[in-house]
């Protein structure tokens, strides 16, 4: 009897985490899962060749907290940016290229506002089954800053939660 309750329990606790989680997904282009606790979707724009979604915190504690999610199609003609381009960006701080969140090529670099946020950018080829990049993924994180070091560590696993679940196909 004791081991069906905590497994009832269990199952229980389980169901009440999954019916705060949402799936956002928008013609299989982009999908995603968020808390709609912590977040909520405050933009949903998609033209015929551009997708944007922001998602802004809840959380009044965490201060400007959002992600956007920008998926562009790369015009006929034009090229996925080189590091190089970036590189002449003089607030540009943490300049790298490499692997992030299954995607291979990406350029990341965070930028400092005049409060002491910060604004995270994570910029993906997304490239067709023949391996021609067709479309442009750029994610921004933007948070705000902290002096509760919990309450960042959690507002930052929130963050991750989303980012980990990001998928685009195209």
């Amino acid at each position: 009897m004791k081991k069906t309750l905590i497994l009832l329990l269990a199952a229980v606790i389980a169901l009440s985490a999954t019916a705060l989680a949402a799936t956002y997904r928008y013609e299989d282009d982009i999908t995603f899962i968020y808390d709609e606790t912590v977040f909520e979707i405050t933009m949903d724009d998609h033209t015929d060749d551009e997708d944007l979604i922001i998602l802004s915190g809840k959380e009044a504690a965490w201060g400007n907290t959002y992600i956007r999610i920008h998926l562009a199609d790369l015009d006929d003609g034009k090229t996925f940016p080189t590091l190089d381009d970036f590189a002449v960006m003089p607030d540009a701080k943490d300049l790298t290229q490499g692997e992030w969140n299954g995607f291979s090529n990406v350029i990341m670099y965070t930028v400092e506002d005049a409060e002491g946020g910060t604004e995270s950018f994570f910029i993906a080829p997304v490239t067709d089954d023949d391996g021609e990049v067709e479309d442009i993924l750029t994610v921004e994180v933007g948070v705000a800053p902290l002096d509760d070091e919990a309450l960042g560590m959690a507002r930052s696993d929130k963050i991750s939660e989303v980012l980990d679940t990001l998928k685009v196909e195209d």
